[in-house]
């Protein structure tokens, strides 16, 4: 055994980066992100949610939900604090120098863990922003939990927090070209894993068999952890969409199929749905069909910089009169880009009615056109695309747009 922790054992011996991006990448982000804490006169930046981090810094790790935290003080560089068994992952995949190393047996202190660092480093008595929250239901990450806020209100009395949740979020909404060629090479592998779906699929198959010859299409493609496992319906499941969980059903003559789902690269996502069935589809089937491509296409067409999430929908939304009685979420688009585990939706940044934010180049977007009659059957068609400067650019390959027969 030795005194020295993991991180300065592996510092020692040198371990060689592997970052998504150049180091200067990541020294510039942090700057623009305190150029935003600036305005709002914070001091320093606590980052729970590990995509915050892995913006940030380059850290990547296969568990999403350990103790990582990000400290960015509002001049200077970040200060990192994680579990000893993460160590490794900053050493390869992180910017960081300043590693504080906490024992992960001793897990239930972290709260008084970091207020003690805050107080180290001098933020005892300043104002503290926070991830306080996860940005909507769907765009999970990992923000400071209620017992952590408690025990920091109670050591730092002095202390002003305030919520930081969209500081870091701001900042990643508009990709740049080296993010969007990621998740242009994310949309070729979701492409991979779909194609190795439909090839696997015909009466009698089980879903499961269809899952796994998506996630080995995809992982052969190239992918990473996937964000979300494969959103897989068959038959009168579809009915019930989008979140029943695939499990084990058998695919019937006439059974429409519907996949979801995104490959990772360098943990950028690019979803895509697909819809065909075995057999011939009924009238009623192809209708559902050719209006839910209908929205999907006028979306891609129409969404452009200096509209608003609420003009698109308005434009889409015409088309849902072709089929009286179907049920559609409503949201047109959400925000992607960079997410890990447990989801793809990088925050609450929409396409939908009463939506009013401007659409700007380099916003990306998920437009995940899934319907149903429900209880009878459930169609989803979608591509995911990156605002222009005069449009819209589909990122998934975006061919077989139509309801295959098998």
């Amino acid at each position: 055994m030795t005194d020295k922790n993991y991180f300065e054992i592996l510092n020692e011996k040198g371990v060689e980066k592997e970052l998504a991006f150049p180091p200067e990448v990541y020294f510039e982000r942090m700057a623009a992100v305190q150029k935003r804490m600036a305005t709002q006169d914070i001091d320093v930046l606590v980052c729970f949610n590990i995509a915050s981090s892995c913006y940030l810094t380059g850290y990547d790790s296969h568990m999403a939900p350990t103790y990582q935290v990000t400290v960015l003080p509002a001049e200077g560089k970040p200060v990192f604090t994680c579990a000893e068994l993460e160590a490794p992952v900053v050493n390869l995949h992180a910017v960081i120098e300043d590693v504080r190393v906490f024992d992960w047996t001793k897990a239930s202190d972290t709260a008084v863990w970091l207020a003690d660092l805050l107080t180290d480093l001098g933020f005892a008595d300043k104002k503290i922003a926070m991830e306080l929250k996860n940005d909507e239901n769907f765009a999970v990450g990992r923000a400071a939990d209620a017992a952590t806020y408690i025990t920091l209100k109670e050591k730092l009395p002095n202390a002003e927090i305030v919520d930081g949740t969209r500081i870091v979020l701001e900042e990643r909404l508009i990709k740049s070209e080296a993010e969007l060629e990621y998740m242009r090479e994310a949309g070729k592998i979701t492409w991979k894993a779909i194609e190795a779906a439909i090839e696997a699929t015909h009466e009698g198959v089980n879903e499961n068999v269809i899952a796994g010859a998506a996630y080995r299409g995809g992982m052969e493609a190239g992918s990473e952890l996937m964000s979300i496992d494969p959103m897989l319906m068959t038959g009168k499941y579809t009915g019930l969409v989008p979140h029943i969980p695939y499990r084990r059903h058998t695919v019937n003559r006439g059974d429409i199929v519907y996949l979801e789902m995104t490959g990772t690269y360098w943990r950028y996502n690019a979803p895509m749905m697909r819809s065909w069935l075995v057999g011939e589809p009924t009238d009623k089937q192809k209708l559902l069909a050719e209006t839910s491509i209908a929205v999907l296409e006028t979306l891609i067409a129409e969404a452009k910089p200096g509209r608003t999430g609420d003009d698109v929908a308005q434009i889409a939304k015409k088309h849902w009169e072709k089929t009286p009685g179907v049920w559609f979420h409503g949201g047109y688009g959400y925000a992607i880009g960079m997410a890990l585990q447990p989801s793809w939706t990088e925050q609450a940044v929409y396409i939908a009615e009463g939506a009013e934010r401007e659409l700007e180049p380099g916003m990306c977007f998920h437009l995940p056109i899934i319907c149903c009659f429900p209880g009878e059957f459930g169609i989803g068609f979608s591509e995911s695309i990156a605002i222009t400067e005069d449009g819209a650019e589909v990122l998934t390959p975006g061919t077989d747009r139509f309801l295959k027969s098998l």
